[in-house]
């Protein structure tokens, strides 16, 4: 199987990204043109065709084949592997929170010292 879907791109309207699914000798291989992608990144546009987010799709035309590549690939192992990302970026983004309000607080302490004097 060799399928390319067009994604949209959100900064050139009028434009486009392939999206190109390999599926040979038991593997499935990814690639896309964006500019993540092309560095071989897991783009926005890979993870949402592999969910089968027809909203990222540029010629909805094509909603009928991403249906086929979802329903292909649903049995492999990308859904664990993005599971396992969906977590793990709830769980940093809780922490990132929890950080950043204790930066915030360190910063408040500070200038309310600042404020009302600090001991040389």
């Amino acid at each position: 199987m060799d399928i390319t879907l067009l994604a949209k791109s959100f900064s050139h309207p009028d434009s486009s990204y392939s999206v190109n699914f390999i599926v040979a000798d038991g593997m499935l291989r990814i690639n896309c043109s964006c500019p993540a992608g092309s560095f071989g990144q897991l783009c926005k546009h890979k993870t949402s065709f592999i969910e089968g987010d027809d909203k990222m799709l540029y010629d909805i035309s094509q909603k009928e084949i991403l249906a086929d590549i979802v329903s292909t690939i649903q049995a492999s192992a990308i859904y664990d592997e993005l599971s396992k990302i969906s977590k793990r970026k709830i769980e940093i983004e809780k922490i990132q929170r929890k950080l950043k309000k204790e930066l915030k607080d360190m910063k408040s302490d500070l200038a309310l010292k600042l404020k009302t004097g600090i001991k040389l």
